[in-house]
């Protein structure tokens, strides 16, 4: 998750590229504020990116997104807005939350697991944190720019009365408009090539096309969450996906995976 800011009149203001509700911050639509912001003068002082970390070493990020955030959305920020670019991380990542061993209830004794579809304990755990704590830092009150477009009007409706701006809204701007800026001023994540959504690339909500561009062009990756279903066979949460153990998925995804990848 990112969060950039803005201060006016005393007031901090913070652009949420992605945030503890994916489907309703959209990170693509986000970095399309940023773009905003930049063409109308709508000041920004400050971008935080918060990482979710598989292990302390490796990101959770697909790797194409993150070379975009780092080769990309960084230096924008830095060079062309003109602001800091600040990274976050929790002191947690999935491999503890899966290790976590749960203390009461019918799985008592076991590892955590696999996340749950649904039920992300890593967006709660992982990304929500420390974006509170960076929020509490500061000792302005904080007003978000959320990426919701002109034509999702419910959505919009739901942020009346609270800290959040949609600068696409104030501008009249699509998701399709977002879509093509983003593309031309070339913003437009590679993660897009693959997937419909940006997320973690061990996300049990993935779609067969990330987990086959995962397998063939990250497999190191994937094999981590072989290894941990190899290491953990006591874990409460079995599966990677709903029904299916990373093993399980790979040996499908790889039957299958020439016609997957010219999808």
């Amino acid at each position: 998750s990112s969060t950039g800011s803005v201060r006016q009149s005393g007031t901090q203001l913070e652009v949420q590229l992605t945030a503890e509700d994916e489907e309703a911050f959209r990170g693509l639509y986000l970095r399309e504020s940023l773009i905003l912001a930049k063409e109308h003068g709508d000041p920004v002082d400050e971008a935080v990116y918060c990482e979710v970390m598989f292990d302390k070493e490796t990101s959770g990020e697909h790797p194409e997104h993150r070379q975009f955030i780092y080769e990309k959305v960084k230096p924008f920020c830095e060079k062309e807005l003109g602001i800091p670019f600040t990274i976050l991380r929790s002191d947690r990542t999935y491999v503890d939350v899966f290790r976590h061993i749960i203390t009461k209830g019918p799985n008592e004794g076991k590892q955590y697991g696999f996340a749950y579809p649904g039920m992300c304990a890593i967006n709660r755990d992982c990304k929500i944190p420390p974006i509170r704590k960076y929020w509490a830092t500061n000792s302005e009150d904080v007003v978000q720019y959320v990426g919701i477009a002109f034509d999702e009007q419910e959505r919009l409706m739901r942020m009346q009365g609270t800290n959040q701006i949609s600068l696409l809204a104030k501008y009249g701007l699509s998701e399709m408009d977002a879509t093509k800026l983003c593309v031309r001023r070339g913003m437009y994540s590679p993660c897009y090539d693959f997937a419909d959504r940006n997320g973690c690339w061990f996300c049990p909500n993935c779609k067969d096309r990330e987990w086959a561009n995962l397998i063939f062009n990250h497999e190191n990756l994937f094999d981590k969450l072989i290894a941990l279903e190899n290491d953990y066979p006591n874990r409460a949460r079995r599966c990677l996906t709903i029904n299916e153990t990373p093993t399980e998925l790979k040996k499908r995804i790889l039957n299958g995976g020439e016609q997957l990848c010219l999808l």
